[in-house]
């Protein structure tokens, strides 16, 4: 077989391409890389064409295979690159002297050929992959300018919501914010049922402190005000300006009763601060008035909780100011014709007018279970004094049971009123002078006892109204009220 190959192929080409060109690209395949068969035969170019062309890229180059240089000059005219210009080339005297000795010679350059291909593309797409990457990474960059710019937009976007919503003096929420969580809040609160309790807050004498002191000195006390009711709210609370020297507190699952100490805390906070105006010290009070939802059964709309806050809050500076009042919503109080929002109160001359009677009574200090009970001599539409043997604790809620004389004049009879109610106040005897006490006073009584009612049924109500009315007769002192009082 071999003798045979020897005679037809003498020079052993067969043998010879299957030896290198084979090694050539078990090489290539093993190793993973390039490998190019070396021709002895190539020639120079610009030698063989006598080219004068010395700004072509193969001109004197040290790659002498020129079909695979691209923008060469041959033909008078640019070339383009190796795969548009080889056909051209294969018929080129330089290549054809670099192949046409043997078979051996076309099939290796014909093997470089497709190496040199393959190696193109393995660097376009190694150039692809760097420039996809810096694109990547172009790209990422971009990306976090663009995550650094909206977590900037937002941050703005936040600060400006609270400029929008805060009061520049005293960054409290302004009015445009309460109107938002005033029905947010009461719809909550109607749709689950849970209290709801609006404190109306007004500093007492403003004007004087102004004309004394000058405004400066008034918006020194509003901002220091506001850091009080900032730093003894809760964080469910919502503290606001409300305007001028007024400020609100919404109170979410509070009932008029804890509201009332929230609100007597606040007050005296406030009367023992020592404001700062520059180089003088004020002191100053406030008033505050109280409406709750759901205490008071005629609130049926978010404004009404205002308004009744606001009536609440003109009978604390009606009664000497320095003080916290809860409305209690009377049976014969009517909404009025004017305005929506605004309502009518009780047709009077003087807020509550006392009756001085005395009545007993019987109480249970809810918390604790403590009991007491003694005489109530002086009681109005929103609260009763009472003489009591034992100091009670203040800011309590109690329940209390009044035990008024028979309208119908039956002096053994008595009619029992169930009122709930709050320990205002619980002072020494001695600090009152004889006229509050009377003289008949006995022996072992040491304490006087302020409660302000807070709940009763429209069936005692009416009772309590009726008696009243008998006694303002009976005291011949009815012309001190209108006469459309208690009809």
């Amino acid at each position: 077989m071999t003798d045979k190959l020897k005679k037809k192929d003498p020079d052993n080409y067969t043998i010879r391409v299957s030896k290198e060109i084979r090694r050539l690209l078990l090489d290539a395949i093993k190793q993973k890389g390039w490998f190019f068969f070396k021709n002895p035969h190539l020639h120079k170019c610009w030698e063989e064409m006598k080219c004068t062309k010395t700004d072509c890229p193969s001109y004197k180059s040290s790659n002498l295979r020129c079909w695979q240089v691209s923008g060469t000059f041959c033909l008078d005219k640019p070339q383009g690159d190796f795969a548009k210009k080889y056909g051209d080339c294969q018929k080129c005297r330089v290549y054809k002297k670099a192949t046409e000795r043997n078979v051996l010679l076309k099939i290796g350059e014909d093997f470089n050929n497709l190496m040199f291909q393959l190696k193109n593309k393995e660097d376009e797409l190694r150039l692809n992959i760097q420039h996809s990457q810096e694109k990547n990474r172009e790209l990422k960059a971009l990306n976090e300018k663009i995550n650094k710019l909206v977590m900037t937009l937002d941050k703005r976007n936040v600060l400006l919501r609270e400029l929008s919503i805060k009061d520049g003096l005293t960054g409290l929420y302004n009015y445009r914010f309460f109107r938002e969580i005033l029905n947010e809040q009461y719809n909550l609160a109607k749709r689950f049922r849970f209290p709801l309790s609006c404190i109306m807050i007004d500093i007492d004498y403003f004007k004087a402190v102004n004309d004394t002191y000058g405004h400066q000195a008034g918006d020194a006390i509003l901002s220091q005000l506001a850091d009080i009711l900032r730093h003894n709210v809760r964080d469910a609370d919502k503290a606001v300006r409300y305007g001028g020297e007024e400020f609100v507190i919404m109170l979410p699952y509070t009932d008029s009763g804890d509201a009332y100490i929230k609100a007597e805390r606040l007050r005296q906070v406030v009367s023992n601060y020592p404001f700062i105006t520059g180089k003088n010290k004020v002191s100053i009070t406030v008033s505050l008035g109280i409406a709750t939802y759901t205490d008071n059964k005629n609130i049926k709309r978010a404004e009404q909780l205002v308004v009744y806050a606001d009536k609440a809050l003109y009978q604390a500076k009606q009664r000497g100011r320095n003080q916290t009042v809860i409305h209690n919503f009377r049976p014969d109080e009517k909404e009025s014709g004017g305005k929506a929002g605004s309502f009518g109160g009780v047709t009077e001359r003087r807020k509550y007018p006392r009756v001085q009677t005395l009545i007993k009574i019987k109480g249970t200090v809810i918390n604790n279970r403590e009991r007491f009970s003694g005489n109530a001599f002086d009681i109005s539409y929103s609260g009763l004094c009472f003489l009591s043997s034992n100091p009670l604790e203040v800011n309590r809620r109690v329940s209390v049971s009044l035990y008024l004389p028979d309208i119908a004049g039956k002096v053994k009879k008595t009619h029992q009123i169930n009122v709930d109610g709050l320990l205002v106040w619980c002072k020494r005897i001695s600090e009152y002078s004889g006229k509050y006490i009377g003289s008949s006073q006995k022996s072992g009584i040491d304490y006087l006892v302020g409660i302000q009612l807070i709940n009763i049924s429209k069936k005692d109500s009416a009772y309590l109204q009726k008696y009243f009315v008998s006694m303002f007769k009976k005291e011949k002192y009815y012309n001190l009220i209108d006469d459309k009082l208690y009809q």
